[in-house]
């Protein structure tokens, strides 16, 4: 029956679909947080000695930005990503609208009541994620990248968090995408099977404590940029 419909018009398939882009777009979160982690590196790290060219948090950080810009197999899986993101954000609209449809309830509610509240609005956190991810890179992927008015990303990212009301913005997305990784990490790996159900309840706590250190890391950057 499900191969007649098609892999990913059932709920199933969809519910695998959403699981696989998010895991991949978690992958990216590592990565693009351990590039990001430069920004607060002390400059005293780079002894010229041992770096060349490199002295200091400013050059490192370009050299790296140059790098993903102009390295292809990056702009190729970079696309990849974009492409996650969408049918992502997609594939939840569906299985929204399907539950919906078939019982009126919203994406990931249960009868439940006990069932915590970031479990019950994973649409409103998705939300505002998907918000913050278009003023995130309208502020720096559109000028650094596409239209390459803005040749020096450092000095871009450390006048962008001058601006309290930017890092505010830049937190609450944090937060938010903390309490969904918090429930997507789980929810993910339950619709793949990937575990056993004695394993679900040692896979909460990575969920949690995994989220928690992304989260704060994230969180930081932006702070100790203004205060720099």
């Amino acid at each position: 029956m499900a191969v007649k419909k098609g892999l990913f018009k059932t709920s199933v398939g969809r519910k695998n679909l959403m699981a696989v882009t998010g895991l991949f777009i978690i992958f990216f979160l590592i990565i693009h947080l351990v590039g990001n982690l430069i920004l607060v590196i002390p400059s005293t790290f780079f002894p010229i000695e041992f770096w060349g060219d490199v002295e200091n948090t400013h050059d490192m950080y370009n050299a790296y930005s140059h790098f993903l810009v102009h390295f292809w197999p990056v702009t190729f899986v970079a696309w990849i990503l974009y492409a996650a993101i969408i049918i992502h954000v997609i594939d939840a609209l569906l299985i929204t609208l399907q539950n919906r449809k078939s019982s009126g309830e919203k994406y990931q509610v249960t009868n439940n009541s006990t069932s915590i509240w970031y479990s019950r609005n994973m649409g409103v956190l998705g939300t505002v994620i998907g918000v913050f991810i278009v003023l995130h890179m309208a502020q720096f992927w559109l000028p650094y990248k596409v239209l390459k008015t803005e040749h020096d990303l450092y000095d871009l990212v450390l006048s962008t968090f001058k601006v309290w009301w930017f890092v505010l913005i830049y937190e609450i997305g944090i937060i938010a995408l903390g309490f969904h990784l918090i429930h997507g990490i789980e929810s993910a790996h339950r619709s793949l099977g990937i575990y056993p159900k004695k394993a679900m309840r040692i896979l909460k706590y990575i969920a949690l404590y995994f989220s928690l250190i992304m989260a704060i890391l994230y969180a930081i950057i932006p702070i100790i940029l203004y205060f720099k």
